[in-house]
């Protein structure tokens, strides 16, 4: 009897066991539904997609994020760094369930002016307008967020440092940065150059020390901004960026 009786409790407990996992399965199912999700795709294939993961890493620290809700577009998909192929590429995104860019939460292309230069390099004016206005189509229902910087993402570095007004092209603005990092902190940028800043590991670095002065450079890009007014061209206004609006967001999701 007593045997048969162990048995039955046995059982039971086992059913409960069951019971409690289906339980958890579902709980944690749903709360993985509730996990925001953002797909980027950046003209830049190293320093960009590098900046936003260090982002991206404290936020899977904080459980605010998975590694699954968050992607980078890989640059193999689609060859090409101009503007509109940056939009392909990422309107040609599909994981192996399935899942394309229309079903993220936040949709968004990294791009920059980057002023044609003489000896070669850079984008039409037409190309980039064009992936704006794309981006952007309501025809299309896309809804695909944009952020831009004229001339390059570097001015987005070189937005925590100070306020700027006047216009500055990519070279420059490299020089500066260079300059400003090594001044900051000599030991660590001794090596930096414009060789090799896009570099993963000077990307890491430059966040890392730049991470105290971030609010700054959210405030000094909004105020750029609205410096233009009403009448605010991307890709004329040099300087001007709106990465600062993608920062926002990934700092703020499941808030």
């Amino acid at each position: 009897m007593a045997r048969r009786g162990q048995d039955s409790s046995d059982k039971l407990h086992n059913r409960r066991k069951q019971a409690l996992k289906a339980q958890d399965f579902k709980s944690k199912k749903k709360d993985k539904s509730k996990v925001p999700d953002i797909i980027i795709s950046c003209e830049d294939s190293v320093s960009a997609p590098a900046y936003f993961r260090n982002i991206v890493k404290n936020l899977i620290k904080e459980k605010k994020i998975t590694q699954d809700s968050f992607v980078i577009v890989p640059s193999e998909i689609l060859s090409g760094t101009n503007p509109s192929k940056v939009l392909e590429r990422l309107k040609k995104y599909e994981d192996r369930n399935g899942k394309t860019y229309k079903d993220f939460q936040h949709k968004w292309i990294v791009i920059d002016r980057d002023v044609e230069r003489v000896n070669g390099g850079g984008h039409t004016t037409e190309d980039f307008n064009v992936a704006i206005n794309n981006a952007k189509s309501t025809k299309q229902n896309l809804n695909i967020e944009v952020a831009y910087s004229n001339d390059s993402f570097e001015l987005w570095y070189l937005l925590h440092f100070n306020y700027i007004t006047t216009g500055i092209l990519r070279d420059d603005i490299n020089t500066k940065l260079i300059k400003k990092l090594k001044e900051k902190n000599p030991y660590k940028f001794s090596k930096l150059n414009k060789k090799n800043i896009k570099q993963d590991n000077y990307v890491k670095y430059i966040f890392e020390e730049l991470l105290e002065f971030q609010e700054d450079a959210i405030k000094n890009a909004e105020r750029l901004l609205e410096s233009y007014g009403n009448q605010h061209s991307p890709e004329k206004d040099n300087p001007s960026t709106t990465i600062h609006k993608l920062v926002v967001i990934l700092k703020t999701l499941n808030q």
